[in-house]
C-alpha cells in the first residue's frame, strides 16, 4: 500500500471514527415492565422520602434525558419515577397508612440540558425482584419510555439498565440517563 492511501485511509477513520462512536452511545433506552404499582400524576418534588421513614441508606440519582437519534438534551421532558422502600414496600398500594413525607414518587421536569435529579433512599428487594425504581419518561414529539433501574447485574437485565450506587457525599450516588425514541 503506498504512503499517500494509508494516509488516506487513516484521515478518513479519524473523521468517521467520531460518528460511529456517538452513534453507539445514542442508542434507545430498553423497555422494562410498568408494574402493578404506577400511579399517576405523582407529587411534583425532588426529595421522594424527605422523613426518612422508607430506610437509612440516602439515595441521589442524576441523569439526562435525550432524544435519538443524535443524543439532544430534552428539555422539559417528564420523569416519573416510583419505587419500593428499604423494605421493599410501595406507598399508596395495600391497607397499610402512607406516610405523606415519605411517598417514594415523584414527577420531575428536566431542565434545559435535559438534566433531572432526585434524592430518595435505596429501594429494598422483595420476593422474585432485584432492588430496582421504575421509570416513566416522556417529552413532545418522543415515544414515551417505561424502563426500570436497577442496582447491581442480575441475570435477564440489560447492562443499560444497570448502574452502580457509588458513595458520596454521605449518600450513595447514581446517574441514569434515558435515550427516547422519535414517536
Amino acid at each position: 500500500m503506498d504512503v499517500n492511501r494509508r494516509r488516506f485511509l487513516i484521515a478518513s477513520a479519524i473523521i468517521v471514527l467520531p460518528d460511529a462512536l456517538h452513534a453507539q452511545q445514542c442508542k434507545v433506552t430498553p423497555r422494562d415492565a410498568l408494574g402493578p404499582f404506577y400511579k399517576a400524576n405523582a407529587p411534583s418534588q425532588a426529595e421522594l422520602c424527605a422523613s426518612g421513614s422508607g430506610g437509612k441508606e440516602r439515595l441521589v440519582v442524576n441523569g439526562r434525558v435525550l432524544g435519538a437519534p443524535d443524543c439532544a438534551p430534552l428539555a422539559g421532558a417528564l420523569v416519573e419515577v416510583w419505587q419500593a422502600d428499604a423494605r421493599g414496600d410501595y406507598s399508596q398500594v395495600g391497607a397499610k397508612p402512607d406516610d405523606a413525607g415519605c411517598l417514594l414518587r415523584a414527577s420531575l421536569r428536566t431542565d434545559a440540558d435535559g438534566r433531572y435529579s432526585f434524592r430518595t433512599v435505596a429501594p429494598g428487594e422483595y420476593p422474585g425482584r432485584p432492588r430496582h425504581m421504575h421509570y416513566r419518561v416522556s417529552a413532545k414529539g418522543y415515544a414515551t419510555l417505561v424502563t426500570q433501574l436497577y442496582f447491581g447485574r442480575e441475570r435477564g437485565v440489560p447492562p443499560e439498565l444497570t448502574v452502580t450506587a457509588a458513595p458520596k457525599d454521605g449518600a450513595l450516588a447514581a446517574t441514569f440517563d434515558v435515550t427516547l425514541a422519535k414517536a
